[in-house]
């Protein structure tokens, strides 16, 4: 049976009444919404929709939603989720770049007024200000996502530059984007935003996720990780010049840390032994052998000298 009820025209637009809430996790049901909206997936959003009402419910239990819940999710898509979130009562913001969806969505979640949808860009968004405007002072935002993999890496440079301000999140990647992010000095796949993850929450990957649960159905599978926000140590000043550290080095990861700093920091070259010695990093040392309490210290250190000379 159809899920679309009727479609009329209100004011010059398009109003689709549904005969119930369609079970968005079903690739005919997606299909029939699409037709009826004149939606097609967009590959430069990356959209690849989830299909599998297991999942959504893993997803679901993975972040511990309860009525209470201030959540925020990133790339709703066709709504899997965010129904799954709105029956919970829980004060759910969904923000959705495609219009379409937008518009879709809108729709489809007109049963639930504590669920509102935005068309903005993620990338474009600063959270400190938004948590500000949208939820009382003090909130515990939970964030959620399954994210487009064009912009995981931007996204979470952008979360971790504002310090990671959620309670918690819970996050889809491309699985290889979830290992780096929990990756441990020494692996393959630890870099930079390895020690950013490490340094600004406790990440686990909670499971893995196969690409047959998406419509379209993309390349490489999936993995679903868990992050929360770790206490952090430096002062503002201290923490830029850890970002200019960790960047500066893994830029050139196969050279030693003193050949790194001596290109980052030619001013201090003289003393740069001694200042990695006081953090006790060996000079011949790799960046991808230091852990992100290590860069921390040794940003702390040189800090400290900037300000002394």
């Amino acid at each position: 049976m159809s899920t679309i009820k009727g479609i009329y025209i209100r004011e010059h637009q398009v109003i689709v009444e549904m005969a119930d809430t369609p079970d968005v996790t079903s690739p005919r049901v997606i299909r029939e919404l699409f037709e009826h909206y004149g939606l097609n997936p967009r590959r430069q959003f990356g959209q690849n929709f989830l299909i599998d009402g297991n999942i959504v419910n893993k997803i679901l239990a993975a972040v511990e939603i309860a009525e209470s819940d201030a959540v925020i999710e990133i790339g709703p898509g066709a709504g899997a989720l965010t129904i799954a979130m709105a029956r919970t009562g829980a004060c759910v913001i969904a923000f959705e770049i495609d219009r379409g969806l937008a518009r879709l969505l809108k729709d489809l979640l007109q049963p639930w007024p504590n669920v509102r949808v935005i068309e903005k860009d993620a990338l474009k968004i600063n959270w400190q200000d938004l948590i500000g405007s949208y939820f009382a002072t003090g909130a515990s935002v939970k964030l959620v996502s399954n994210l487009p993999y064009a912009i995981s890496g931007p996204f979470m440079y952008a979360l971790f530059k504002e310090k990671m301000p959620f309670m918690s999140a819970v996050l889809m990647f491309q699985k290889e984007v979830a290992q780096r992010l929990v990756a441990d000095p020494g692996d393959s796949d630890y870099g930079g935003i390895s020690v950013f993850s490490r340094y600004y929450a406790e990440g686990k990957v909670l499971f893995d996720v196969s690409n047959n649960v998406f419509w379209p159905r993309p390349k490489v599978g999936s993995a679903v990780l868990k992050l929360k926000p770790r206490r952090r140590e430096l002062s503002s000043g201290e923490e830029a010049l850890f970002w200019h550290l960790v960047q500066g080095v893994f830029q050139q990861r196969r050279k030693t840390m003193l050949n790194n700093m001596t290109r980052l920091f030619p001013h201090a070259r003289m003393q740069l032994p001694d200042l990695m010695e006081e953090a006790s990093i060996a000079p011949a040392i790799r960046p991808e052998q230091l852990t992100a309490d290590q860069f921390a210290m040794l940003a702390r250190i040189i800090y400290n000298y900037h300000n002394q000379i």
